[in-house]
């Protein structure tokens, strides 16, 4: 009953937050993730600790949600539109900024290139709970389709994950096995990145085969929803239960949602919308609980050196989206847009930060300080860009495509 009252009260507390920072013309996430700081450990400490136990899981389905909701703005010419952009933005931005990182690490903190790499690719990652909910915002308001933007920014931060916490995970196990006198293959973990792209799109294109063959059999369209969003909250169990290199399971729930939308186009409108009313209590919690695993607290003394560096390796990242969107038929204001809406990091960072002090990396203490400094610097300022710039940069269209999908709902 302490838990379920708890939530209840920060349901409530995130939901007032929002309206607040939307009343001072911020994005509502700020507001949710302001008052789950205060409330949360590195202040007020008035979450219960049982709630906080669950709110890793409960962070889960509100990312499941979202990013099958993702999923389901995605159109199969869309796909072939944003294909090329959206596997350089995976890639090219997050191992520019950590390889950055590492770099500035040995001149400024003194450390070593692998302490440097786990650094830098703590911080290398997008943030999914940040970028993914904007960019289905811009797609509800038809905000950039003519492009198909937000969808090619969706695509490419959903496997930015995979890069940045592959490489994170690669060079920690480096400076491991090295403190161990034993050695690691970094070739063999290189090609397990593709391979758990590729291992994600398979089984999110089995389990859609598996249950479309079930569910066309099924009339009642909210058992198809419990049908569908039950698989996608599996997918993400059996990444974390079994902490497998080789299933990106957001990226998975992503494709998921897109077949869906493109091969069951008579039910895709219906679970559209019931997701949608999933994820309007989901945010509360997804953005309430990650503002409570921010601590500014450990910031200290970090806080010039880690700016300082942080400027620089954000310029370097911004650079390396406009390089994987060269050859594209964006505008330069369209570019900028991107740069902007490819600077949030929250998630990742907070779930990270404190691995290396735990597994006993040296430094550990200033990769959390400066991991926490990217999340308090990044997350308010790239969705406030994004909130003031995307109808100034980009173009509103009526997304035809999926008009006509959703006709036959």
């Amino acid at each position: 009953m302490i838990i379920v009252l708890s939530l209840l009260i920060i349901g409530i507390l995130a939901n007032y937050s929002g309206l607040i920072a939307e009343k001072l013309k911020l994005p509502s996430l700020i507001g949710m993730m302001i008052v789950g700081m205060l409330i949360g450990p590195s202040y007020l400490n008035l979450v219960p600790q049982g709630t906080l136990e669950i709110s890793s899981t409960i962070k889960d389905v509100a990312l499941v949600t979202v990013l099958f909701i993702g999923g389901l703005g995605i159109s199969l010419d869309q796909i072939k539109q944003i294909g090329r952009p959206a596997v350089l933005l995976s890639v090219v931005p997050a191992t520019l900024e950590g390889f950055v990182i590492a770099f500035l690490s040995m001149k400024f903190l003194g450390f070593t290139f692998i302490q440097g790499a786990i650094l830098g690719f703590i911080i290398a990652a997008v943030s999914p709970a940040v970028l993914i909910p904007s960019m289905i915002s811009l797609i509800d308001r038809k905000v950039g389709q003519d492009k198909a933007i937000p969808q090619m920014l969706l695509v490419g931060a959903s496997a930015d994950d995979t890069i940045a916490i592959t490489l994170f995970t690669t060079f920690l196990g480096v400076y491991l096995q090295n403190q161990k006198g034993e050695s690691i293959s970094i070739v063999s973990q290189l090609i397990s990145i593709p391979i758990s792209i590729f291992a994600s799109i398979l089984v999110a294109f089995l389990l859609f085969k598996i249950s479309e063959f079930a569910l066309r059999k099924v009339k009642n369209d909210y058992i198809k929803v419990v049908v569908v969003f039950i698989i996608s909250l599996m997918m993400r169990y059996a990444e974390k239960t079994t902490h497998t290199q080789y299933l990106n399971s957001l990226l998975a729930v992503m494709i998921y949602g897109f077949f869906i939308r493109n091969y069951m186009k008579e039910s895709a409108q219906f679970i559209l919308d019931k997701m949608n009313n999933i994820w309007k209590y989901g945010k509360l919690y997804l953005f309430s609980f990650v503002g409570m695993a921010i601590n500014p607290t450990l910031v200290g003394e970090y806080i010039y050196v880690g700016l300082f560096m942080l400027t620089i390796s954000l310029s370097f990242r911004s650079v390396g989206v406009l390089l994987a969107l060269t050859g594209t038929n964006l505008n330069l204001k369209e570019r900028i847009f991107c740069v902007i809406a490819y600077l949030p990091k929250a998630t990742v960072q907070s779930a990270k930060s404190s691995i290396p002090l735990q597994m006993g990396v040296a430094g550990g203490e200033i990769m959390q300080a400066i991991a926490i400094l990217s999340v308090l610097v990044t997350a308010p300022l790239g969705a406030i860009g994004i909130k003031l710039t995307s109808d100034k940069l980009l173009n509103r269209k009526e997304d035809k495509y999926f008009d006509e999908v959703m006709k036959y709902s």
